[in-house]
């Protein structure tokens, strides 16, 4: 992936709500048995996207990221370290490794930082954007700076979705998982090298760290983990 050092005033923070209790059926399912947890599942006022706009963030310890609000609704995922978030009105959150969080359109999102003062966080995050919609919006002018990391943005040709699922596979050595479901998204690569392939297409291999736009093209990928020796972790999206 490419990085970019952009200024703040282009960053995405996506915090908010993280781990919501609201819960809907798990729509993917495996033909292998692989270890398949739900991380998130959200539901907001329908809208028709246009984009889903992401980017893979790297936080310096200790690194504060300013007050802002989001137009459109986001889910993002920690892929590393913690962070402490904290929507206004509510509860100061830490937020780790391998958790999903949300972020609803509008509230103002008073505190998402680096909870670490000597190691670096990394997240990633989508907005569901409609026609029009700004990626992020501050309170004030930004002068820090930030590395982000490109991830690429899902045409959803004006998809009308009001909700969405985080869901985390893991594959054993060697294993393979059939995940099915309306709305797949996006997958990306928490752990491990793994071949993926959607709608029928050919295998293509990805490592950690990797997203991959699923967009409309499929409801159907399959995973196949590479290696004879470790586990892979995929977090896939879905929207309806």
């Amino acid at each position: 992936m490419n990085t970019n050092s952009l200024k703040l005033g282009t960053l995405s923070f996506l915090t908010g709500v993280a781990l919501l209790s609201t819960v809907l059926p798990v729509s993917a399912v495996q033909d292998t048995k692989p270890a398949t947890e739900q991380l998130l599942s959200v539901m907001f006022e329908p809208r028709a996207i246009a984009t889903m706009q992401g980017g893979d963030f790297h936080f310096l310890p200790g690194q504060i990221g300013p007050v802002h609000t989001h137009a459109a609704p986001a889910i993002g995922y920690i892929a590393k370290g913690k962070i402490l978030y904290q929507v206004e009105g509510r509860r100061p959150v830490i937020l780790s490794e391998g958790d999903a969080f949300y972020e609803p359109a509008g509230p103002r999102i008073m505190r998402f930082d680096n909870a670490s003062a000597t190691e670096e966080a990394i997240f990633i995050d989508y907005n569901f954007q409609s026609t029009g919609e700004p990626f992020i919006a501050f309170e004030e002018p930004l002068t820090e700076e930030i590395d982000r990391r490109t991830l690429p943005d899902v045409n959803m040709n004006g998809r009308v979705i009001s909700s969405a699922e985080v869901i985390q596979t893991e594959i054993e050595a060697n294993g393979q998982a059939v995940l099915k479901g309306r709305g797949l998204i996006m997958a990306y690569v928490a752990e491990g090298v793994i071949e993926l392939r959607h709608g029928g297409g050919k295998f293509q291999r990805y490592s950690a760290g990797d997203a991959i736009a699923l967009g409309t093209q499929s409801d159907e990928i399959t995973i196949a983990n590479l290696s004879d020796a470790v586990r892979g972790r995929v977090i896939t999206l879905t929207g309806q």
